[in-house]
């Protein structure tokens, strides 16, 4: 069995949904929007886990 290996902050990038259960995922995205983790997970609870639909609600 192979060690899980936990993704790089350049993988998160190029995804289309933010994961609000990885830890390393919800930092980039409230980094990358300039926000509070926890106002991060309060819009992705509002809107869905769509990244266009969270920078939208954001700007």
């Amino acid at each position: 069995m192979q060690p899980q290996q936990n993704p790089s902050p350049a993988d998160f990038r190029f995804q289309t949904t933010i994961n609000p259960n990885l830890t390393q995922a919800v930092r980039y995205w409230a980094d990358e929007f300039d926000v509070p983790p926890a106002k991060l997970l309060e819009v992705v609870r509002e809107v869905g886990r769509n990244v266009y639909e969270v920078r939208r609600r954001l700007a």
